[in-house]
């Protein structure tokens, strides 16, 4: 039987506590999972106040007249938009964003319409909400989700050093970046995390893509996303939608360079844990309790001896439709499969399965389709009692193995682009990952092990078209 937390969706961006997934399961056809819950919001607790609007305002007039931007001629071309937000380097999830909130259409108190007439707003929201998903307050601890620039222009307003862990409506200050456009339009960055702005200053120049901040919950906010805002003139009463759609009634034209779908079915993440995802109350950091790396045999916390959990990360799936699930040999024939269909319609979602490891080393693959995309996830079965190194071993040295307090790690031919480090103990639990990106098909790498206790553990380096798995002992 499956056990399915029915709850309506809701139309904001705050990121409403929920329990964790504590269920035992170990029968391999049940799976568990749930709604990731958005909250509500409304006109009466907006993410930017009049009062703030009109000190950004007054602001931002200064600062234009100060940099003579009042004598500068408009571009006659209107500047088109990028999407705002992308994945650092090194992030190798399918995806990591859902919309919460798009600009309420309806000027109605009480009421509120988006610009595909549907829900997808809160009464009185001005802009566009983006929030992380999944694990928000991982995402943002890690930098894994940035903030860059819509279209080229010039920063016209900045703040950075604000609280960025709140929980709720409030009146405290956010991190954000206001970004004065060439035909006179401007776009508003807010919600960023501490620290992470742009280190330009105030009058420097941007280009369309360039590196603004890293999605945060600073201000008004309860939950990590980016509020997108823009505006045609000087106050916030000529902000725009820049989606186009049949209820828009603020623009007729699209803004974007090119318009994402309304909805954006898909699955952003499929992955391998050691036992079930927490998702405690904001603003505690989840506990993802992922990992790429068991040892045989393998016993995880609550599950029966040599299960893990798979776990499907979705966004907007419609009812019925079909996700199918694989668990591959290293040879890509299939070890095990099986099949998931929503019984509602979540904006955003997770499903979890308990399944059987194989008993052979090996790289595996678990693999998710849907509507023809797959997203997948390779992990690795090693043997406790011998060292195992895959058929790429040759690329790396590790050393001192064993080490004390300090790895060290060369790899070479390897492919440029984005590639991961992961440090697993003898359990499959993750105590180490970093990002990083790849330019010269050679890494250098200095990882600090002082604080780790001795015992068994392995390091796993993951980039687009290698894995490589090396067995590691601590001994002090």
């Amino acid at each position: 039987m499956k056990n399915i937390i029915a709850i309506s969706a809701l139309a904001a961006f705050f990121l409403v506590p929920y329990l964790s997934i504590s269920q035992i399961v170990n029968i391999e056809k049940t799976g568990t999972g749930s709604e990731y819950v958005i909250g509500t919001y409304d006109a009466n607790n907006p993410e930017i106040t009049d009062t703030e609007y009109l000190s950004i305002e007054k602001r931002c007039a200064k600062n234009f007249n100060l940099l003579g931007l009042d004598k500068n001629e408009k571009n006659i071309q209107s500047v088109s938009l990028s999407w705002p937000v992308r994945a650092a380097a090194g992030f190798t999830d399918c995806g990591y964003y859902a919309i919460s909130a798009h600009v309420d259409q309806n000027i109605a108190t009480g009421v509120f319409q988006d610009y595909n007439c549907g829900t997808v707003s809160y009464d009185g929201h001005k802009g566009t909400d983006i929030f992380t998903w999944p694990f928000s307050f991982y995402k943002m601890d890690n930098s894994q989700v940035e903030i860059i620039a819509a279209a080229p222009g010039i920063i016209l307003d900045k703040a950075d050093g604000n609280f960025d862990r709140n929980c709720a409506s409030n009146t405290l200050p956010a991190n954000y970046v206001i970004i004065q456009h060439s035909d006179g339009t401007r776009a508003l960055y807010w919600h960023m995390k501490s620290g992470s702005v742009t280190t330009k200053a105030i009058g420097q120049t941007v280009v369309v893509g360039e590196y603004l901040g890293v999605i945060g919950s600073s201000g008004s906010s309860s939950g990590p996303h980016l509020h997108f805002e823009v505006w045609t003139g000087a106050t916030s009463s000529t902000y725009n939608d820049p989606f186009s759609g049949t209820c828009n009634t603020l623009n007729a034209n699209s803004w974007w360079a090119v318009q994402k779908q309304y909805a954006e079915p898909g699955i952003l993440k499929a992955s391998v844990h050691i036992t079930d995802v927490t998702f405690p109350g904001c603003p505690t950091t989840e506990t993802t309790n992922e990992s790429t790396t068991y040892t045989i045999p393998f016993q995880g916390p609550g599950l029966a001896p040599d299960y893990a959990k798979f776990y499907l990360f979705m966004r907007n799936i419609p009812v019925g439709a079909t996700v199918d699930l694989k668990i591959l040999n290293p040879n890509s024939t299939i070890f095990n499969s099986w099949t998931y269909s929503p019984t509602a319609l979540y904006k955003t979602s997770y499903w979890g399965w308990s399944k059987h490891l194989p008993a052979t080393p090996g790289n595996y693959t678990f693999q998710a389709t849907y509507n023809g995309l797959t997203c997948s996830q390779v992990f690795t079965m090693v043997a406790a009692s011998s060292i195992y190194d895959n058929l790429n071993s040759d690329k790396i040295c590790v050393s001192p193995n064993p080490a004390k307090d300090i790895l060290n790690i060369v790899i070479s031919d390897l492919k440029n682009g984005k590639c991961k480090y992961i440090l697993n103990n003898i359990l499959g639990k993750e105590i180490y990952r970093e990002n990083i990106l790849i330019e010269s098909n050679t890494v250098q790498k200095e990882i600090n092990i002082s604080e780790f206790s001795n015992g068994i553990y392995f390091l796993t380096i993951d980039n687009d078209n290698i894995r490589i798995v090396k067995k590691i002992l601590i001994q002090k």
